[in-house]
C-alpha cells in the first residue's frame, strides 16, 4: 500500500522564496548569485539562495563566509522576517480558497488535501494549475508543486521538478516513481544514514525498499522497517489544518556577544513591534510577555510578566519586556548571545478597554491601523521607532 488511494496531496514548495521576494521589491537583484541571510562578518548562515548562486555550489544553511568563497560576486540581502511572513500569509490565504485541509509546513511550503475539491477546481492535475496561477497572478512568486496520494511522495515531486514546474505521481505509481532516485531524496535520510547505507550497497531507494524487515530492523533498529516501507511510497500521514498559535514571538542569535544596553533595549524595541504587528495581524492580544535571554556561556533563561489586561500595543510590550531586560539581563553585566520576545496567553478579538479610555484608544487604533497598513504595503522596515534599529548581524527575528 502507497498512500491512500482515493487522496490527492498537493505539496506547494515556493522557490528560492526569500529571495524572490526580495526581487520583488528590487528588481535589480534579478539574474544574478542572491542570497538571503546573516552578516559574514558574524555567524550568519544562508537562509535562501537564487538558483544563480546555487550553480556555484551555495546552499542554504551554508555559513556566509563560506557562500562568498564559492562566489565571490554573491549579493547578501540581510533581509526582513516581517516581510516573509505577510507573504506567507498571503499566500495561505490563496490556499484556503482552494481547500480547508491546509498545513503551512513553513512559511514557504505547505500541504494541501485536494480530495472532494473536484466539483470546485477539477481533478487534482487541473487544480494545482489553477492554484500555481493564482500564487503568480496575486503574489509574482514562482513556486513548485507535486501531486501524489501522500505527503512524503508529493514532497519529493515538488522538489524533482523545480523550479516552477508541477509533477504528478498517478496512484500505484509510487513505487516505482521512488525505485530509482538516489536515498537522499526520501525525506529523513540525512548524511550518516545514507553512509551506513552505502556501506552495504545501498544507494537507490529501489534497493532500500527491498530489503527485508528482518534485516532492516537488525541494520536501522525499531524504525527500520518504517524506513523500507517509506521506500515503498508506504505513507498514511494526514494533512492536519493549522491550529491557532499558543505564542508570538521573535528571537534574535546576534553576530557578537554584546553587553553594549542601548544595542540590547533597541533589538528589544524591534521585537516588540513584530510581535505586536503579528497580533494584530492575526487580531489577538496577550495577556504575558516572556523575555529569553542566552548568555554567552550558553547559559539560557526565560522571565515573564503578566500584563494588566490583554493587549496588541507595542509600548505596553515594550515597557514589560524592557523591564525584565534591566532586572534580568543588564544588571549581571555579562555579554549576551541572544535575547527573544514572546507575547503568550493569547486571547482572540479583546477590546482592550483598560488600558486607555475611550478618545485615546480611537487615536492609538487608528494610528497603529496606519503603521499596519503602511507595513502591509511596503514591508515591516518601512516605518520603526527611532529607539529600535537593525540588528547588529546574525538571523533576522523569526
Amino acid at each position: 500500500m502507497s498512500g491512500l488511494p482515493n487522496r490527492a496531496i498537493l505539496h506547494v514548495d515556493m522557490d528560492s522564496f526569500f529571495v524572490s521576494v526580495e526581487r520583488l521589491h528590487n528588481p535589480a537583484l534579478r539574474g544574478i548569485p542572491v542570497v538571503t541571510g546573516g552578516s559574514p562578518e558574524g555567524r550568519g548562515v544562508v537562509s535562501s539562495a537564487s538558483y544563480e548562486a546555487r550553480a556555484y555550489g551555495v546552499r542554504s544553511a551554508m555559513p556566509m563566509g563560506q557562500a562568498l568563497r564559492l562566489c565571490p560576486h554573491l549579493h547578501v540581502v540581510t533581509g526582513g522576517y516581517g516581510r516573509y511572513g505577510e507573504y506567507s500569509r498571503r499566500l495561505h490565504a490563496i490556499f484556503l480558497r482552494f481547500t480547508p485541509l491546509v498545513q503551512m509546513a513553513s512559511l514557504d511550503e505547505a500541504y494541501l488535501d485536494l480530495h472532494g475539491t473536484e466539483r470546485l477546481w477539477g481533478p487534482p492535475l487541473a487544480a494545482a494549475e489553477k492554484l500555481r496561477a493564482a500564487v503568480l497572478a496575486e503574489t509574482e512568486l514562482p513556486c513548485s508543486l507535486g501531486i501524489a496520494t501522500s505527503r512524503m511522495v508529493a514532497k519529493v515531486a515538488s522538489g524533482l521538478c523545480k523550479p516552477s514546474a508541477l509533477m504528478y505521481v498517478p496512484p500505484g505509481s509510487e513505487e516505482r516513481f521512488l525505485a530509482p532516485l538516489p536515498v537522499r531524496k526520501l525525506p529523513g535520510i540525512g548524511p550518516q544514514t545514507a553512509a551506513r547505507l552505502k556501506d552495504i550497497g545501498v544507494t537507490r531507494l529501489g534497493q532500500l525498499a527491498a530489503i527485508p524487515d528482518g534485516r532492516a530492523r537488525a541494520l536501522f533498529g525499531e524504525h527500520g522497517p518504517d524506513l523500507t516501507a517509506r521506500a515503498r511510497g508506504e505513507d498514511t500521514t494526514p494533512v492536519v489544518p493549522d491550529e491557532s498559535p499558543k505564542s508570538i514571538g521573535a528571537e534574535e542569535t546576534l553576530g557578537r556577544d554584546t553587553r553594549d544596553a542601548e544595542e540590547m533595549h533597541a533589538l528589544v524595541t524591534e521585537m516588540c513591534e513584530r510581535v505586536a504587528y503579528r497580533l494584530r495581524k492575526h487580531c489577538f492580544t496577550a495577556r504575558t510577555v516572556t523575555l529569553k535571554y542566552r548568555f554567552s556561556s550558553f547559559e539560557t533563561h526565560t522571565a515573564a510578566r503578566s500584563l494588566p489586561a490583554p493587549t496588541d500595543d507595542e509600548s505596553v510590550l515594550l515597557a514589560a519586556a524592557s523591564q525584565l531586560l534591566d532586572e534580568r539581563v543588564l544588571r549581571r553585566r555579562e555579554a549576551i548571545r541572544l535575547l527573544g520576545v514572546t507575547a503568550s496567553n493569547l486571547v482572540e478579538g479583546w477590546d482592550q478597554e483598560d488600558l486607555f479610555d475611550a478618545e485615546a484608544r480611537e487615536r492609538r487604533k487608528r494610528l497603529l491601523g496606519a503603521v499596519d497598513q503602511l507595513r502591509g504595503k511596503h514591508g515591516f522596515d518601512a516605518l520603526r521607532r527611532g529607539s529600535g534599529k537593525p540588528p547588529p548581524g546574525g538571523r533576522p527575528p523569526r
